[in-house]
């Protein structure tokens, strides 16, 4: 049962989190991206996040203040969380660069931030989806 749950839920986070195509070609490459990320120089921001996971977790409102994950918000609930598991865009950045194996992902087409890195699949079939979207820069 858990099986047929887990992609049904990684689904429907990916729908609702994904938002509307753009006409912007989104950075094929994590360097690309980094570039366009860095260029903005934001280092305080808010973003809409989910984990897609054996257990699911968010959406939740990642605040970002002067490099560091500050304050966690459960969208639904107006729950403030622990920090913990959430990250700045820089440290998703350095987690994808990081990987042993590489994940996929895809970047937002005009701010360059990882909006999906999916870390899938090993031999227990304990993969899992980072998702984020919706970063409004604070700065």
């Amino acid at each position: 049962m858990l099986n047929l749950v887990r992609p049904v839920v990684s689904a429907a986070l990916m729908l609702g989190l994904a938002g509307c195509s753009d006409s912007i070609t989104a950075p094929k490459t994590v360097q690309d991206a980094q570039k366009l990320w860095a260029a903005q120089k934001f280092s305080s921001y808010t973003y809409v996040a989910a984990i897609a996971a054996f257990a699911p977790a968010g959406p939740v409102s990642v605040e970002v203040s002067q490099g560091q994950v500050t304050r966690v918000t459960v969208i639904g609930s107006g729950a403030v969380i622990s920090t913990t598991g959430w990250y700045t865009v820089d440290q998703l950045f350095d987690q994808i660069l990081a990987a042993s194996t590489p994940p996929t992902v895809t970047f937002d087409p005009v701010r360059g931030y990882p909006r999906t890195i999916e870390r899938c699949c090993m031999a227990d079939d304990s993969g899992s989806i980072y998702l984020a979207s919706s970063l409004f820069p604070s700065n």
